[in-house]
């Protein structure tokens, strides 16, 4: 019979299931005793690669299986993890086999109770610093689901969450720090504005480094904890526009201590984090005063002998460039070009191609004019050439308009 009985309730997004379709469900999870068994050695035996639609299925009988069955499963379950990690067995076969372990762990989590959610954590506690990648990458896997499905938990231990955390990143593997970031994220999601400002120091650093790191997911990631953290900042200010404004530029300051540090790496990620996050929050008008002043702090960085600081320091002025209004980088412009063009005698292409695309940038939203006046005499023949390549395009386009009509 078919179970889509369902209506959908006036204010609500999720179909509300009638008497008739939460009866069949109930009588489909009497018979969880006989599937999920079947069910776990169906994805024991499969190969990772395709393990996901199993999971999945997983998942979704457990929401139906009775509360008392589902935990003797879990404790069966989390009990084969403890014995194989025990084991004599081969060492990368017992690293798979608790990794898929780990999995069903995950997959049964949402529906599990919060004793059973509190042995989950103790287990897989020490997994975060395991030598083993993969391993790694499931404990920190199984941290996020627990913080997702189970908010309360991780806001009630939370002291335990974070020194485990803490610990665990000088052991993070290269390979893992894209699941750190998207189980950090979920715990920052999870917390109290209380705790959240409280675990901020400790995480902001890492995150902000993050941004630097050479895999393309892992600085997503990291941006996208960033982001979650300002909407976050944002959202648990109490009051209006000003309130919110208010808590959005301490976390940008927090973030722009960065550029004090004494590393060039430093420097460069807490200026590609700055850029995003003005990117992100350019149409909040009353952080503009705040930008207006980082700006023109960030002006000075131009002048520093690190090249990756450089580099930096203008793709957050092509951002500025593009979001702030123009009675803010005008004053600025002397500033700005001077030290910008002395980067143009550098031997990497990059760097002046780079200078070269801002100086165009600057000619189109200030004039021709404009730009000759701050242009040093040294550097003045740039903005010819600009000029005479400008007019040699427009006489070829009308070359060819020319041609077109006769």
């Amino acid at each position: 019979r078919s179970q889509k009985s369902t209506t959908v309730l006036p204010g609500k997004t999720s179909p509300e299931l009638t008497p008739e379709a939460q009866q069949a469900l109930e009588v489909v999870g009497a018979f969880a005793k006989n599937f999920l068994p079947l069910l776990f050695n169906v994805h024991q035996a499969e190969p990772p690669e395709k393990r996901r639609q199993l999971q999945d299925t997983i998942a979704a009988f457990a929401t139906i299986t009775p509360p008392a069955l589902l935990a003797d499963f879990f404790k069966a379950v989390l009990r084969k993890l403890l014995e194989t990690a025990s084991s004599d067995e081969n060492a990368q076969r017992a690293i798979e086999t608790q990794c898929s372990l780990i999995e069903l762990l995950i997959a049964l989590s949402p529906s599990l109770d919060q004793a059973s959610i509190a042995l989950l954590w103790r287990a897989v506690r020490a997994h975060l610093s395991h030598s083993e990648v993969l391993m790694q990458k499931k404990a920190y896997k199984a941290l996020a689901a627990i913080a997702e499905a189970h908010p309360s938990f991780v806001r009630t231990n939370i002291d335990d969450v974070a020194a485990a955390i803490v610990a665990a990143a000088p052991l993070c593997h290269t390979a893992c720090k894209r699941k750190r970031l998207v189980c950090m994220h979920a715990i920052c999601l999870s917390l109290s504005p209380a705790q959240l400002a409280a675990l901020l120091p400790s995480l902001l650093g890492e995150v902000v480094l993050a941004t630097k790191e050479p895999n393309v997911k892992t600085r997503a990631a990291a941006y996208d904890v960033l982001l979650g953290l300002a909407e976050i900042v944002e959202k648990n200010a109490a009051g209006g526009d000003a309130e919110r404004a208010k808590a959005l530029t301490e976390l940008l300051v927090t973030v722009a201590a960065g550029l004090a540090g004494k590393s060039p790496h430093m420097m460069s990620a807490s200026l590609l984090a700055l850029a995003r996050m003005l990117y992100s929050f350019r149409a909040n008008s009353a952080l503009v005063r705040f930008y207006a002043e980082l700006y023109e702090t960030v002006l000075t960085l131009l002048n520093h002998k690190a090249q990756e600081v450089v580099r930096a320091t203008i793709v957050f002025i092509k951002v500025a460039l593009s979001t702030l209004p123009l009675e803010v980088v005008r004053p600025l412009l002397p500033q700005l070009v001077p030290p910008m063009l002395t980067w143009c005698n550098n031997k990497h292409s990059h760097l002046k191609y780079q200078v070269r695309y801002l100086m165009e940038r600057l000619v189109k939203r200030f004039g021709m004019h404009e730009m000759t006046e701050v242009t040093p005499e040294a550097h003045q023949k740039l903005l010819t050439h600009m000029r005479k390549q400008k007019e040699r395009a427009r006489r070829h386009v009308e070359a060819r308009l020319a041609a077109k009509d006769g």
